[in-house]
């Protein structure tokens, strides 16, 4: 890593760096909190970045609840 600046090691190697953080913190919380738990967290957490994605896009939250439970 000689002449290289900490910022140009982070651009370099984001997606690991994201990927070993939520690696880790999900193995933490499986170790915790157990398998059950740790998935119910994730699945809010997707739920959560839907309606909010919804908002940003100025759409309703019926337009999503419709798309999601599509007959």
């Amino acid at each position: 890593m000689a002449g290289k600046t900490w910022q140009e090691f982070f651009a370099n190697n984001l997606g690991k760096i994201i990927g070993v953080t939520i690696g880790l913190l999900l193995g933490w919380m499986i170790i915790e909190y157990g398998l059950l738990k740790t998935l119910f967290v994730i699945i809010l957490i997707i739920l959560g970045y839907l309606f909010g994605k919804q908002a940003d896009d100025g759409e309703s939250l019926s337009a999503l609840v419709n798309r999601i439970f599509r007959r």
